[in-house]
């Protein structure tokens, strides 16, 4: 059955604390403010295979990180995956709120829609056909239905128009939390 799941940044819905770490803090950089929060798995038994597009990718193992940025004022979180320094994939949740802690801890509310950004630049909508399950189902409404739709699509502008700029904030933000 589907609903709006409520998940934490620093994914304790997933992952145990045998399993990562976590360090966030509140961000004020720029045009962005919200919350800021870096995993490192530590404790992986095995690596976490996930589909894509181009076949099976790990997306967790021992020794990668995960930077999140819950913008206060956004529908959506932005998961930056890392193998040493490089980035290999962005994952955004679209979100119906985020709720955002002076710490920079947030919660967040998915809302089925994702969008995915490889290494190559690519950024594409997953998952639409959750959503529109939800909405046939009544699990959302039409207005969370259209701002969905309305978010993913300037996530997939944002990446098209300033993936360097965000890219920045994430390498800067990553800095802060490994210091």
């Amino acid at each position: 059955m589907l609903e709006v799941k409520r998940k934490n940044l620093d994914r304790r819905e997933w992952y145990d604390d045998s399993q990562r770490t976590f360090k966030c803090k509140y961000i004020r950089e720029g045009s962005f403010e919200g919350g800021a929060g870096l995993i490192t798995f530590t404790g992986l038994a095995e690596p976490e295979m996930v589909d894509s597009p181009k076949g099976k990718l790990c997306i967790a193992d021992n020794g990668y990180q995960w930077l999140e940025l819950a913008p206060k004022a956004g529908n959506f979180v932005i998961t930056t995956m890392f193998i040493g320094d490089r980035i290999f994939q962005h994952y955004v949740d679209i979100t119906l709120r985020n709720e955002i802690s002076p710490t920079g801890d947030a919660v967040f509310y998915d809302l089925f829609l994702d969008v995915v950004a490889d290494a190559d630049g690519k950024a594409m909508i997953i998952d639409e056909d959750e959503l529109l399950e939800a909405y046939k189902e009544g699990v959302i409404d039409a207005e969370e239905y259209d701002l969905a739709r309305t978010v993913a699509s300037q996530v997939l502008d944002l990446f098209s128009k300033n993936r360097d700029n965000l890219e920045t904030l994430i390498r800067k933000c990553r800095n802060e939390l490994n210091a």
